[in-house]
């Protein structure tokens, strides 16, 4: 018995023995002969994507799972994943590579990997999606000319889309520099944070808008270079700086019946330093004499210069006309400032970003978070709004005031009915 036993206990460790050298034998042997399979079947696997139609591509099933059998299937799925196989326009039969439009030009964003299910394959792409879905014409903006020469010891300004999009449907993106975890999908969920107001009542304004730091200025149409020193423009001059594109934004929004007032110091003409004292200072006077203020809006312009004296301009060409792009500013109470209305704030920032989006993609930049509060502890609807750059023009910038007029004003009277 004990005999026969051990005779059975042999036969398993030998068969176990067998196994492992079988199995052995097939890794070293197949992975190699995988690899050459796969260098021979991934392009049948792709062609057959491209040669039709998916309703009508002819993929060898069996290839497929013969494909799927083989440790190099992480190869072919790499390079499958990473090919053009999927560029192709299925509603004009031909690959979207193979011509691009006379007046493509490259941008930056086009080599980002993009890894939505949404994505899409190029900046051109992208401008083609929100022209079908706004119904509003989305370019790049006008580029310096090819044959600029820039003459010695000036710099060049350079036109930069900013909006960091790049899926078909738009997000709501941020720029935190605070401590907080912050998702605008969150507040644009929360109800509306700012309380509805009586159009009719054109005595009792619910917008204020005024300008903390109103000598800020732009460069004259065209301006493709500039000479140092590497400063931002400035003017004391309220129809040549800042205070001209708030005057912009104020008559859009009485187009649309919309109570507003404004204010045109310059509150940093004496002192750039105290200029936000100041500006409160205006904000309270303004409170205190029209109590039906719900929204200050504090038009600002950016300043983007870098350490070699670039300027950029973020702008995006909308229906044919270079616009500059905005940006929200956001404060908080993450310095330690008493600000019990910054997400109130950021609410109705989302909304308002939203409301961009879907009107004119790529025109806001993404929301600016900041740990200060700016002010913005006055009201529920407090913002900055920063309207394109140093080296912006005041064409494009007049054309961003009356694009934002028109988000605002459409969005306070869609409120309004809730």
């Amino acid at each position: 018995m004990f005999s026969k036993f051990k005779k059975i206990s042999e036969l398993i460790f030998c068969l176990g023995v067998l196994c492992v050298s079988v199995i052995f034998f097939a890794v070293i042997v197949f992975t190699p002969v995988s690899n050459i399979f796969c260098s021979f079947l991934k392009n049948d696997f792709i062609s057959a994507f491209k040669s039709n139609n998916q309703e009508n591509s002819n993929i060898n099933i069996n290839k497929t799972l013969l494909i799927l059998s083989f440790p190099g299937i992480n190869e072919i799925y790499d390079d499958f994943n990473n090919s053009d196989a999927f560029d192709f326009d299925y509603n004009n039969k031909k690959n979207i590579s193979d011509e691009p439009p006379a007046d493509y030009i490259y941008n930056p964003y086009e080599n980002i990997p993009l890894k939505d299910d949404d994505s899409i394959l190029s900046i051109y792409d992208l401008y083609a999606y929100y022209q079908a879905a706004s119904g509003v014409k989305i370019e790049e903006a006008a580029q310096p000319s090819e044959n600029l020469e820039i003459p010695p010891d000036y710099y060049k300004i350079t036109p930069v889309n900013f909006s960091g999009q790049k899926t078909k449907i738009p997000k709501l993106l941020t720029s935190n520099e605070t401590s907080f975890n912050i998702d605008l999908f969150d507040y644009i969920s929360k109800k509306y944070s700012v309380s509805p107001f009586d159009p009719q009542k054109k005595d009792e304004p619910v917008i204020l808008i005024l300008d903390t730091h109103a000598t800020e200025s732009y460069v004259e149409e065209g301006t493709e270079y500039y000479s140092p020193p590497f400063t931002a423009e400035r003017s004391t001059d309220i129809n040549s700086n800042v205070v001209l594109i708030a005057t912009r934004l104020r008559k859009k929004l009485e187009e649309y019946n919309i109570p507003v007032i404004q204010s045109t110091k310059l509150h940093d003409a004496v002192s750039y330093r105290d200029s936000y004292i100041r500006s409160l200072e205006t904000m309270n006077e303004y409170l205190d004499k029209y109590p039906s203020i719900r929204y200050i809006i504090d038009v600002h312009r950016d300043s983007m210069i870098t350490s070699s004296g670039e300027k950029y301009r973020p702008a995006i060409k909308i229906n044919g006309r270079d616009c500059s792009q905005v940006m929200l500013v956001i404060g908080t109470d993450d310095g330690g400032g008493y600000h019990p209305n910054w997400r109130d704030n950021l609410t109705f920032a989302a909304y308002l970003q939203q409301k961009m989006n879907d009107k004119y993609p790529m025109f806001a930049r993404p929301v600016n978070l900041r740990n200060a509060r700016f002010n913005q502890h006055t009201t529920k609807g407090s913002i900055i709004l920063e309207v394109g750059s140093c080296g912006s023009s005041f064409d494009e910038a007049l054309y961003a005031a009356d694009l934002f007029g028109e988000c605002l004003a459409e969005l306070l009277l869609e409120q309004n009915q809730n």
